[in-house]
């Protein structure tokens, strides 16, 4: 794009032409530029996952559950192309790289590629379902709002069950020992029921987490922790 904007730049001013005539080229280069910036400040660079993540708080078992039904409902759209046929899904970008992994799926057998960003076509994201045509991958764009609307729906039951669960093991003038706290992440055991599992809280205060180290106890009572040793 620009080395032609310049390339005819050039030719334009040793012709002689007019002002009007070379303003109109950087006009159109302007714009071919601008469209340009839009696509790639809106092209979708994060996975479904990482997507989801950043819109919900999420445990660490809920996550690997997502990442799973994740990998169940591509699997499910992949079982059922053709013998022969191939199926790609855009997993991830490669850090510091204009590169993407992407998994192939072909005769019921799933590998892991990396193609480059020229490689694919212009409307690929990540998240992205592939397939051939004429030779060529194209976006299946239909696929991919299926696959898409699927996994998040999945998430949400996922997430709707965390809460609940975590709603449930917190209750009024228990005491809950912090069994773990590994990056920011705060696991509790209801000392006062003595169940048999413990629950990662992920709404545990902020404020309190610099108190929260592993042996010390807190006391939830009106509906908030107090840090009682």
């Amino acid at each position: 794009m620009s080395l032609d904007f310049f390339n005819n730049l050039k030719e334009s001013l040793a012709k002689g032409n007019t002002l009007s005539e070379i303003t109109e080229g950087i006009s159109d280069f302007i714009k071919e530029l601008s469209e340009s910036l839009q696509r790639s400040e809106t092209k979708n660079e994060m996975d479904i996952v990482s997507k989801i993540a950043s819109n919900h708080k999420l445990t660490l078992a809920s996550e690997n559950s997502i990442i799973k039904a994740r990998n169940e409902v591509i699997n499910e759209y992949a079982n059922n192309i053709k013998e022969g046929e191939e199926l790609y899904f855009i997993l991830n970008k490669v850090k510091g790289e204009d590169t993407y992994r992407v998994w192939k799926f072909k005769n019921h057998k799933r590998t892991q590629i990396e193609i480059n960003s020229n490689k694919l076509p212009s409307d690929a994201q990540i998240n992205s379902i592939m397939r051939i045509k004429e030779g060529k991958l194209m976006v299946d764009n239909e696929v991919t709002k299926l696959v898409i609307n699927e996994i998040t729906e999945k998430a949400k039951e996922i997430i709707e069950k965390q809460d609940q669960k975590i709603e449930n093991y917190k209750k009024e003038g228990h005491t809950y020992i912090v069994t773990e706290d590994t990056n920011g992440r705060i696991f509790l055991w209801n000392s006062t029921e003595k169940p048999k599992y413990e629950i990662e809280d992920i709404y545990f205060p902020e404020n309190l987490k610099h108190k929260a180290k592993e042996g010390n106890s807190f006391l939830y009572k009106n509906g908030i922790y107090t840090h009682i040793s």
